[in-house]
């Protein structure tokens, strides 16, 4: 699958929330997510603008907990966060860590933990996640099994962030974890 995928660092997440809603946008869940990025010892995976992580979710609502494993390769375009990308749920996300971490790969710090609201509008998923350490975000995503359908999709997106008073110019194209390392960094 191709992740068309744009992320927008926002003030007011409830603004937003309800700007969505009344253009016909559902809510779908609450959700806390903890992911935790891993590579190899030569740094490959992130050295090629690509990403292995294990995410484990907890439904806010429910306390039920459930894990998946991804892989996002390089972005295709450089205006957004398009991927290719690869998911599979997994039973236990300690248990996928641990093989990992035995066949060589090494955590990545820190782990990234958002909670995280989800909406949906025919094949658009939106998500106003609010995550720990960075704050609040828009992330606007459709998923297309072909490469054609890619600019059609970033259309829907586009036409999404206008009625919301953005532009794509104003979104980031850096990972959460990403941020959080630069952000370590100035620390020091």
């Amino acid at each position: 699958m191709i992740e068309v995928e744009i992320k927008l660092p926002v003030q007011d997440l409830e603004k937003i929330r309800k700007k969505l809603l009344e253009s016909g946008f559902r809510e779908k869940s609450l959700i806390e997510e903890r992911d935790q990025y891993f590579d190899n010892a030569q740094g490959d995976i992130r050295a090629g603008q690509e990403a292995l992580r294990v995410r484990e979710t907890r439904d806010c609502l429910t306390g039920k907990i459930w894990a998946q494993m991804n892989f996002k390769g390089k972005k295709l375009d450089d205006r957004t966060m398009t991927r290719k990308e690869l998911e599979t749920e997994v039973e236990d996300g300690s248990i996928c860590r641990e093989i990992l971490q035995a066949i060589g790969y090494r955590p990545v710090k820190p782990e990234v933990i958002k909670v995280r609201r989800m909406l949906s509008k025919d094949s658009v998923t939106a998500c106003l996640d609010s995550v720990h350490g960075l704050g609040d975000f828009l992330e606007l995503e459709v998923l297309t099994d072909r490469e054609e359908k890619r600019k059609q999709a970033l259309g829907r997106i586009e036409d999404i962030l206008e009625k919301l008073g953005y532009k794509i110019s104003n979104t980031v194209r850096t990972s959460y974890l990403s941020m959080l390392q630069n952000q370590g960094e100035k620390e020091l």
